[in-house]
């Protein structure tokens, strides 16, 4: 066992997470990529004898920080490797000002976090399936998502998920999303975002705002899966009698002060390292 250190990651690390690549996810080297390109990222990894046997990330929200992924190579768990990053992760985090962190957390490494002080903040529930949406009765028109919207999006975004994420809304919008807006006065009414990772972020402030949004957001990206806060109970009635079905849960976790939050306004997570 050779002795593990810690470093940031550098682009020409992209390559070499092929080799700890985990089974059934999508290819972290197009994440990683991805993270390296947005400031508020900072990703790490952990090298034995010259080996990457690990990588990790944490986004800075202000008050607020995500940690995730922490991925280890199955080759070597079991030696505290995930430790030891989530533990650089959130050293990083707390110098930048975060005074809450929070993550998703795989069923491997939830007993690493309690170990590290995080509680149990909810489940986020996986659904799949469903060969057709409901029709729903649509509460006012639905457009493309113009760069004028944008401060109407951010508005939405921090009362439902009580952080500030507008730097990665600013960044995710230049892909195109949809925005729901009021018949009487325009005024939007829910946002979906295009992604890389999949479905993209969805945020409204009703029910039938957001099931016209899953519906458009899943007919026009071609996706039949959503994520979203167990709390959101009419997300996941709606999707049921779609014919989706549970296909796994997640615990939502959380060190400090827990973050004031709407959930239910929450209709399709951003992905599992940004909530």
């Amino acid at each position: 066992m050779g002795k593990t250190s810690i470093r940031l990651m550098r682009s020409n690390d992209l390559e070499p997470l092929g080799a700890i690549q985990p089974e059934g996810w999508k290819d972290i080297r197009a994440m990683f990529a991805y993270y390296l390109t947005y400031p508020a990222c900072t990703s790490i990894v952990a090298e034995q004898d010259g080996r990457i046997v690990g990588s990790a990330n944490g986004t800075y929200w202000g008050a607020t920080g995500w940690v995730g992924p922490i991925i280890v190579d199955q080759r070597v768990r079991g030696q505290g490797i995930g430790t030891l990053l989530t533990e650089a992760v959130m050293e990083q985090l707390h110098k930048q000002g975060c005074s809450t962190l929070l993550l998703i957390a795989t069923e491997l490494g939830q007993p690493v976090y309690e170990k590290l002080g995080f509680a149990v903040q909810g489940r986020y529930c996986f659904m799949k399936g469903g060969s057709e949406l409901l029709q729903t009765v649509r509460e006012g028109p639905v457009r493309p998502l113009s760069p004028s919207d944008l401060p109407a999006i951010e508005r939405l975004d921090r009362e439902a998920s009580g952080e500030d994420r507008s730097s990665l809304l600013r960044k995710l919008q230049a892909s195109g999303g949809l925005v729901v807006t009021d018949g009487n006065d325009g005024a939007v009414r829910g946002y979906f975002l295009r992604s890389p990772w999949g479905l993209g972020p969805i945020v409204a402030d009703s029910p039938e705002a957001g099931f016209t949004l899953l519906q458009r957001a899943m007919a026009m990206e071609g996706h039949k899966s959503a994520a979203f806060h167990e709390d959101n109970t009419a997300a996941a009635e709606y999707l049921l009698q779609a014919g989706f079905t549970i296909n796994t849960y997640a615990s939502r976790m959380v060190l400090g002060e827990p973050v004031a939050w709407k959930p239910q306004n929450i209709f399709a997570r951003i992905s599992g390292s940004f909530g």
